[in-house]
């Protein structure tokens, strides 16, 4: 072993032998030199010591009898075996390669071993680093869900990944490496453009492009690129680019996009206006419409409440119903005037939940200007008022002669027994009186319901409008029809315009009569429920009227339009359509509700409820009390003779100091020569040159402390055209008695 030792010198890996103990008996150069620049010993105890002896594969320990040295002692010759070395407790790893074989002596015993062995870390630490290259472009290759393309700046596909072939709908990658990068762009000038900005800036992020799929679709992406430095003998270098698929996104945007454009459009074009408020009442969108409308730009509506942009009389009509559709959860719907520069416009609004997560979340709105329309179906509603009483004028005309005849009878038997019969003459008098009183109650009847009024809600007992309509509905359904009043055990109060109600009672009876051609029964009836029907948000319904019909019943179509405006099934020229929805209209701005039950072939029945207001007393005639009389001077101005001689006899009977005029002219006069004596003006209104609304405006300027009574026969319109309607203004009534006219009279004087 010592006679080869200076050729083992000679050997430039470290080289160790060992004896037949494993002691170290030799070191060449290299190895002392390799020991020492590690700080381990030159003693194999030792060193097993000083450093741990792993398997690279897992880094496991190597027990000394497993290590190249003791199995070159045992006879095996052991080839280039890898080891990590681990140098206790804090030296810097590293991995050597080593071979050993055993030493024999001359009868051939193992006398001791050779190992060689190099340091090999630096290998070992390249190998590592290209083994983690590969497993990190394996990764970003085939694990990435984002595709990859590796090209040149020329357009050469190098390589690209699965996630790409799956994106643009190809087989293999093979496929794409085939064809150039421009191909794979929509447009070849979007690639063009990216390489420019590539080339100065080196890198590029998020870029949106448009990609083209293998069936000629588009495939919209964003893209990243980065320019990689050329490889040794080439030019240019190479580009690397991730691209994530965003046309599902694009899609939706594209999709949102034109979902906002129609919704602009539409809103723009909306007959109206839209808004939409949140719980609170601030208003979070208002449409354009606000503009045109109301002046006002809808940026000056969103994020105020109603109290900043309406008066406060709107903006408490606005909460209550904002209240109402969070309450109850349901659409809301009304009319509301809104004066915009002095002139009211009429506003069908409809109010409605916007729910989330089962709750209302926001509060919509739609309101249609329906000024020309209200005023159509004004119009329209009393064209069928002239239609109906056009049907009641045979049988007013009937009553009529009916009366005339008597009071004519009755006036000449009193003439002919005014000197012979003193009781007879007081019965025919008071005939022709009792028929006078129907006379009036008729033309009552007809001119409330022909005229056209401001809707003037109050509580009025709904039995009592039912028994006063009574002869009016008899008459306008024709004798072929029956009809019958049930009795009314208790009043029925509800808060509504009385005219109103006459109107709906005259709308639903026309149609009883219209479907029964061949007679039936009409059967009306009002009541007070037991208990009352609760509506959230709303008042509950307590008060309910009933209108029967035996005729011919309605099918479910029919039924279902039948509160529509100018929605009729009657032939052409025979119905306007609004009789309906009319009283649908009327019953809904009550606070009522409405409901039919019907049969073809068995009758129709509507079931309307009112809430109960505050209960009244039922409507009873005032005790006969005498006359009041009077002292004062009264002047009476009338171009009627008739009833002008019938007034003057009445007052001066009543002890008043009686003057008379038959013009305002004729009454200037008389003013004049009395040097203002005169207390009260009796005063017809509609007379020749000079009306009796000018005549008191020139005598109330001499006098402004006189009384004045107006008395007329003509509707309250035509009045309120003269100016004599309204305020404090007194009326009497034509035809009127003897004793309403001292009455009027007195507590006008007594005011």
């Amino acid at each position: 072993m010592e006679s080869s030792a200076p050729a083992w010198d000679a050997v430039p890996d470290p080289l160790l032998a060992f004896d037949s103990r494993r002691e170290i008996v030799y070191a060449n150069a290299a190895a002392r030199e390799y020991l020492a620049a590690r700080c381990l010993p030159l003693d194999l105890n030792l060193l097993c010591q000083a450093a741990k002896i792993c398997n690279p594969a897992n880094e496991a320990a190597i027990s000394p009898g497993q290590l190249p040295v003791a199995r070159a002692l045992r006879g095996e010759r052991v080839e280039r075996i890898e080891y990590l070395v681990r140098p206790a407790p804090h030296g810097t790893s590293f991995w050597v390669e080593c071979d050993a074989r055993p030493l024999y002596g001359n009868e051939g015993e193992v006398e001791g071993a050779i190992l060689v062995f190099r340091d090999i870390t630096d290998r070992r630490k390249r190998e590592l680093a290209l083994e983690s290259a590969t497993q990190m472009r394996d990764f970003v290759y085939r694990g990435n869900l984002a595709g990859v393309v590796h090209t040149s700046v020329d357009g050469s596909i190098l390589d690209c990944n699965d996630a790409l072939v799956r994106m643009l709908g190809y087989s293999s990658a093979d496929e794409i490496r085939a064809m150039r990068a421009p191909q794979l762009y929509w447009n070849v000038a979007q690639r063009d453009e990216l390489i420019g900005r590539l080339i100065e800036t080196g890198m590029i992020q998020e870029a949106e492009v448009c990609l083209r799929r293998q069936d000629q679709s588009r495939c919209w992406a964003l893209i990243n690129l980065r320019l990689l430095d050329a490889e040794p003998g080439q030019i240019g270098g190479t580009v690397v680019s991730t691209i994530i698929d965003i046309t599902d996104r694009r899609l939706w945007e594209e999709t949102l996009r034109q979902s906002e454009a129609r919704f602009t459009a539409f809103m723009r074009n909306l007959p109206g206006i839209a808004f939409i408020k949140d719980r609170s009442g601030k208003y979070v969108y208002y449409s354009d419409a606000a503009l045109s409308h109301f002046g006002k730009r809808p940026e000056e509506i969103v994020g105020r409440t109603d109290e900043e942009v309406w008066s406060a009389e709107e903006a408490a009509r606005h909460r209550e119903y904002d209240a109402s559709v969070i309450a109850g959860g349901k659409l809301v719907q009304f009319v509301e005037p809104v004066n915009v520069d002095g002139i009211v416009h009429y506003w069908l609004i409809h109010k409605f939940p916007i729910m989330e997560d089962g709750r209302v979340a926001l509060v919509g709105g739609i309101g249609i200007d329906i000024t020309e329309r209200r005023t159509l179906e004004e119009q329209l509603t009393q064209s069928r008022k002239m239609e109906a009483l056009g049907r009641l004028a045979g049988g007013v005309a009937h009553d009529f002669n009916n009366l005339l005849t008597v009071i004519s009878g009755y006036g000449q038997l009193a003439l002919e027994t005014m000197n012979t019969s003193p009781e007879r003459l007081g019965t025919y008098v008071q005939e022709i009186i009792n028929s006078a009183k129907r006379a009036s109650g008729m033309t009552g009847q007809l001119l409330a319901f022909s005229r056209r009024q401001v809707v003037e809600p109050k509580v009025i007992d709904l039995a009592d409008v039912v028994t006063n309509t009574e002869p009016l509905l008899r008459r306008m359904i024709g004798e072929h029809v029956e009809l019958k009043i049930h009795d009314f055990a208790v009043a029925c109060p509800v808060r509504a315009d009385v005219h109103q109600i006459e109107q709906v009672l005259m709308n639903l009876a026309g149609n009883a009569r219209d479907a029964m051609p061949l007679g039936g029964t009409l059967e009306i009836e009002c009541s007070v429920l037991p208990q009352a029907i609760e509506r959230p948000g709303f008042q509950p319904l307590r008060v309910l009227l009933q209108v029967r019909d035996n005729g011919v019943g309605m099918d479910d179509a029919t039924k279902a339009r039948i509160f529509e405006p100018f929605f009729t099934s009657k032939e052409k020229g025979k119905g306007t359509g609004l009789g309906l929805s009319t009283v649908y209209g009327i019953v809904s701005q009550a606070g009522g509700d409405i409901k039919v039950e019907t049969e073809q072939g068995v009758g129709t029945t509507f079931r309307i409820y009112f809430p109960l207001a505050e209960q009244t007393e039922r409507s009873s005639a005032p005790p006969d009390e005498v006359a009041p009389v009077g002292l004062e001077t009264v002047l009476v101005v009338e171009d009627e003779p008739g009833v002008r001689a019938l007034a003057e006899a009445v007052l001066k009977n009543l002890g008043y100091n009686v003057l008379v005029a038959d013009s305002g002219g004729a009454a200037l006069s008389i003013w004049e020569n009395s040097r203002g004596a005169i207390d009260a003006l009796l005063t017809d209104v509609i007379m020749p040159k000079m009306s009796g609304g000018e005549l008191a405006k020139k005598l109330r300027e001499k006098n402004p402390r006189l009384k004045i009574l107006f008395m007329s026969g003509y509707t309250d319109e035509m009045l309120t055209n003269q100016g004599v309607v309204g305020g404090e203004i007194q009326l009497i009534q034509k035809p009127f008695t003897a004793e309403a006219l001292a009455r009027k009279l007195r507590s006008v004087l007594d005011a």
